[in-house]
């Protein structure tokens, strides 16, 4: 009791940072637009992965890529990279029926990242080609668990889920000032034998030292994913909870991350974002929220 109440502070400690943290930065890009001057070079490229909040899609959360003091010019691109670690608090809202309102979760960072390699606790990348505006990658992530049994009295005799492995494929391409990107993930562990498709845009807008990354898009999951995070299996039916099994799923999302370098290679994080649940999941007899919103604030340091 004393660790989770302990787990809990720092979680709401990390989304009052991360609160202050994003509005500081949309407050410093709305001073900075009503003040503008005639647009310099272009802004530093930022490439983030969509946040993952831990119902709908607890994949673990890509660290920023190209942050200050990574990988430099010419180098090589699989082992002319640099390495990051770091901290990520999360909270996010819980989807599940008599579950807390509020899931706190962290994370710690450890990734190697070069042009063409990314290894860390948050996934795998392998681009395997890429020109200047195009790029395609193979790609692997972990999701985590959606709930337990003990999560809540609603889920007791609920069959705990396995974590997944997934694998599969993403494509890039740039467009005007920011980037679309297609991914494709399926599941390689047996744990749900589902897949995921995320298709979305993302912009960065430099606004002196804070640097913006805005976007959104949409997923669609599986009959299999969907059953695996809202399912109610035969074997987990009683009185007071129906058998379900859900259709697949489209899930729009909007995404926002503010990044502020506070030395040469450390770095401030805060990432926001919001999904909107489809009736695959509100129609779920364990489920009774239909958004799910979620903040997460870390640093990462670079060497």
């Amino acid at each position: 009791m004393v660790f989770k109440n302990i787990s809990q502070g720092l979680a709401y400690g990390a989304i009052a940072l991360g609160v202050g943290f994003c509005a500081f930065a949309v407050m410093l890009t709305l001073a900075e637009m009503a003040h503008a001057e005639p647009a310099g070079p272009a802004v530093q490229e930022i490439a983030t992965a969509t946040i993952k909040p831990t119902q709908t899609e607890p994949v673990m959360a890509e660290l920023p890529a190209n942050i200050p003091g990574n990988t430099a010019p010419n180098a090589d691109p699989w082992l002319g990279g640099t390495w990051q670690i770091g901290a990520m608090g999360e909270v996010s809202t819980s989807i599940y029926r008599d579950g807390d309102d509020w899931k706190p979760g962290g994370l710690p960072l450890i990734a190697y990242d070069a042009e063409r390699l990314h290894v860390g606790i948050d996934g795998l990348r392998v681009t395997a080609w890429k020109n200047d505006r195009f790029s395609v990658s193979a790609i692997g992530s972990v999701r985590m668990s959606p709930f337990d049994s003990g999560d809540g009295p609603y889920l007791a005799g609920m069959e705990d889920r396995d974590t997944a492995f997934e694998a599969g494929a993403e494509f890039t391409a740039k467009a005007g000032a920011g980037e679309i990107k297609a991914s494709h993930l399926f599941d390689v562990s047996d744990a749900h034998d589902g897949q995921e498709i995320d298709v979305s845009y993302s912009q960065p807008t430099q606004v002196q030292a804070v640097t913006l990354v805005w976007g959104g898009g949409v997923t669609w999951q599986s009959e299999d994913l969907t059953d695996y995070m809202a399912g109610v299996r035969r074997n987990e039916v009683r009185s007071d909870r129906a058998y379900y099994k859900p259709d697949a799923a489209f899930i729009p999302h909007l995404d926002l991350m503010a990044s502020y370098p506070l030395y040469d290679s450390l770095v401030l994080i805060g990432k926001t974002g919001i999904q909107y649940l489809p009736d695959a999941y509100t129609d779920s007899p364990i489920v009774d929220e239909d958004y799910i919103l979620s903040l997460s604030f870390g640093a990462v340091y670079t060497f």
